[in-house]
């Protein structure tokens, strides 16, 4: 179902219609009523997979020289990959450090942002202290596991098995409820 965009001379007004045919009439404009609206011709939005703009960067990157400071730190400005990012990457003292290394500043005139990076990188007493709560639950979960249910099938890899529901792997298979949700 297209998207059209319409102009309105009585009232001078745009608006959008999504109209359910190409080969639809033109609506009546939302302000004034009319029906003497005009279509316009609109832009295309093309949307791209997240796997072409990856593809995209990979190519733009495998060209910037990597023994270049300067030329790294555009690549990274230019990406516009930091633009939401957030910890470490999305700081003032990292946008700073890049500010600086593409105007060709060397490692001993970006040092004050480094050390600033380094403190901020130091994970804090809290955080520590929750990654070995969630590391400890899941320990206890793997070790409270007890393996598959009784009535569990299993084929080798390389057999097809003679029975049609071995063959096509569509038996059901029940686990026991852990109630964990």
């Amino acid at each position: 179902m297209p998207i059209y965009e319409y102009y309105c001379p009585i009232c001078a007004g745009r608006f959008r219609h999504l109209a359910r045919r190409i080969d639809a009439p033109a609506p009546p404009c939302p302000r004034c009523g009319t029906v003497e609206v005009e279509r316009l011709i609109a832009a295309a939005n093309v949307v791209r997979s997240n796997a072409h703009h990856e593809r995209q960067l990979h190519e733009t990157a495998t060209q910037v020289n990597a023994d270049d400071p300067r030329a790294i730190a555009r690549f990274l400005q230019d990406s516009g990959r930091l633009s939401d990012a957030e910890g470490v990457y999305g700081s003032p003292a990292y946008r700073e450090l890049l500010a600086r290394r593409a105007e060709g500043a060397t490692d001993a005139d970006v040092t004050d942002l480094v050390d600033d990076l380094t403190t901020s990188m130091r994970a804090s007493e809290a955080s520590q202290m929750a990654g070995a709560v969630v590391f400890t639950d899941r320990v206890e979960n793997r070790m409270l596991a007890e393996g598959p249910p009784e009535d569990h099938e299993h084929v080798p890899t390389g057999t097809t098995g003679t029975e049609p529901d071995r063959a096509t792997h569509t038996r059901r298979r029940v686990a026991k409820d852990l109630g964990w949700g």
